[in-house]
């Protein structure tokens, strides 16, 4: 290898995706967006000259993907003109008579076969080895005893599995470490699986998803730029290819008198929240908290409508009513009647009886009720 070897690594794009929650038109348009996001890889591949691509797992969702998309795949690598390489994980696995095998690949193409074993493929001074997950769950224990051959070229391992701390999790798939990586003589691993971008003690490289894709996925979603060098550790960047951004906060809605008061504190929240990189993209799960005076009233609605900008704003009502209970109970009321008679009866319960939960429970749904409250955020 004499002149510098570039090879642009992408993982976990789901295609497909069922997006389970959304509305038809949403979830049709977070899949077209998927694609989006394929394609826009693709153009960082060729904005670099970069002389090949890897692919980590999880390029689809074996369960959704239609024939046309997989034909649309090979079309799109088929254009980049570069060589191409593949390994299967464990939302597309390789296995008989599936989308892979349906496919047909152009040339520039190659899925490499199902593990345990590593195959090897040549790029010009660069070997990328690499397994497939099938039909059941991959390992690597083939890492332990695989070393490899001293012939002077970069050897590069695509895996689609949990490195790092959580590897050795309960549910963990295909867990391993950095330290076989090394062992096994290779200078890097281009990993999939894990959807948030970051290199794992020097060695092991995940982009990340080029889309977040639930609400907890807030880290970096990226392709790996890699450049490997006669004589040199191999030099990793990271491009940021996401156009969406998920990001949750809490808002603090405590002794609002009403909803003025919450659209204020919902504001500010939202404002921290799009500080760094602006409300477009920004998809921001708001969680509302406190106790609130009892005649507040929230409409997720209209507070949705107050912060204009965001990609998606999506509310979670938890706030409770700060009822005046000694006040509620000192009158003749049928309301006062009914605090004393359940705070009575949650007196006598011991504090981790679950049915003083149930009472507390009552209590709380019961004032809302006769407060006129809908309930609709009280299940």
């Amino acid at each position: 290898m004499s002149a510098p070897v570039k090879i642009l690594h992408v993982a976990d794009v789901h295609l497909d995706r069922p997006f389970v929650g959304l509305t038809l038109d949403d979830a049709r348009a977070r899949r077209r967006e998927l694609r989006e996001a394929l394609d826009r890889c693709l153009d960082v591949a060729r904005a670099h000259a970069v002389d090949a691509i890897t692919i980590g797992g999880d390029l689809w969702e074996d369960e959704h993907v239609t024939p046309d998309t997989c034909r649309w795949v090979a079309d799109r690598l088929e254009n980049t003109g570069l060589p191409v390489v593949i390994i299967a994980g464990n939302h597309d696995p390789l296995r008989p008579g599936g989308p892979h095998q349906r496919v047909s690949w152009p040339t520039n193409v190659r899925v490499l076969p199902v593990g345990p074993d590593l195959t090897r493929h040549e790029l010009d001074g660069v070997s990328v080895w690499g397994m497939s997950w099938g039909t059941v769950p991959l390992t690597a224990d083939t890492l332990r005893t695989f070393s490899v051959p001293e012939d002077g070229a970069s050897h590069v391992l695509v895996l689609h599995g949990t490195a790092g701390g959580a590897a050795f999790n309960d549910g963990a798939h295909c867990p391993f470490t950095a330290a076989a990586v090394r062992n096994a003589g290779f200078e890097l691993c281009l990993a999939g699986h894990l959807h948030a971008g970051g290199v794992r003690d020097d060695v092991v490289v995940y982009p990340g998803s080029p889309e977040p894709l639930a609400w907890d996925e807030t880290g970096r979603h990226a392709v790996a730029l890699v450049e490997f060098n006669v004589g040199t550790s191999p030099r990793v960047q990271l491009l940021d290819v996401n156009t969406r951004r998920y990001a949750q906060t809490v808002v603090d809605c405590d002794g609002a008198h009403s909803s003025a008061d919450v659209e204020r504190a919902l504001s500010d929240a939202v404002s921290v929240a799009a500080a760094d990189g602006g409300p477009e993209g920004l998809c921001l799960r708001a969680i509302l908290r406190g106790r609130l005076d009892p005649a507040c009233r929230i409409d997720a609605r209209e507070l949705a409508a107050t912060n204009p900008g965001l990609t998606l704003l999506d509310l979670r009502n938890e706030t409770q009513p700060a009822f005046d209970l000694d006040a509620l109970s000192g009158g003749p009321t049928a309301l006062s009647s009914f605090v004393r008679d359940l705070r009575g009866r949650i007196e006598e319960c011991d504090a981790d009886d679950a049915q003083r939960k149930r009472l507390e429970l009552a209590l709380d749904l019961g004032l809302r009720a006769m407060h006129g409250d809908d309930l609709e955020y009280a299940t």
